[in-house]
């Protein structure tokens, strides 16, 4: 009885084995070339800039939320004035309320960030606007649009803030609302040139 050799059917799958441990150099630009026409017809779709905008809308929105929080919970006055030039807002915690800053006093700032600036908008949340910052009682310290949160929790004036990328591409808007008697907020996208509530 012959038995026929079993090493070399076992030599031959090594051997195929090895061969097929990697990719070839052929094979990965293939795929990196797919990778790069799926990537170059997505990203003109992607619109970065509006992240940047929701970014500086909610910063807006956290600080005069903050400031609110700390008029009640300090039991002093919190003034929030706009420097529109810069693209930044001055938080002043006011521990005589007398609406400017003191020795003592503890003053900071929140900026906008990158590429988001106060502008005013095509039209605002009722109807059309002269100004990036507006109220019917807004204050103006040191030459800065300026609301006061107050002890009780309520606000100087009403308020609504518009903010857009630099490239101020359409939907690119947002705005920020204060109710006076509260100093609730609120923001907005403005998308199809409409106003829309923005998520929390």
């Amino acid at each position: 009885m012959t038995t026929l050799p079993s090493a070399a059917p076992s030599h031959v799958t090594a051997a195929r084995v090895v061969r097929r441990r990697g990719f070839s150099a052929l094979e990965l630009l293939i795929v990196c070339a797919i990778v790069g026409i799926f990537a170059t017809l997505a990203y003109p779709r992607v619109n970065f800039t509006q992240f940047q905008v929701d970014s500086g809308a909610r910063t807006v929105r956290f600080a005069l939320q903050d400031a609110e929080r700390l008029a009640v919970t300090r039991q002093y006055d919190v003034v929030v004035s706009f420097d529109v030039v810069n693209n930044r807002l001055r938080i002043l915690e006011d521990g005589n309320n007398n609406d400017r800053v003191d020795s003592g006093e503890r003053v900071t700032y929140a900026a906008l960030g990158n590429g988001v600036h106060f502008k005013i908008p095509p039209a605002g949340l009722s109807g059309p606007v002269a100004a990036s910052v507006i109220g019917s009682n807004l204050e103006m310290v040191n030459g800065m649009p300026t609301i006061v949160f107050r002890r009780d929790g309520g606000a100087s004036t009403d308020l609504e803030v518009y903010l857009t990328s630099s490239k101020e591409l359409a939907n690119d808007w947002r705005a920020i609302q204060v109710v006076q008697s509260t100093g609730g907020t609120d923001w907005y996208r403005y998308l199809n040139n409409l106003w829309r509530a923005g998520s929390t």
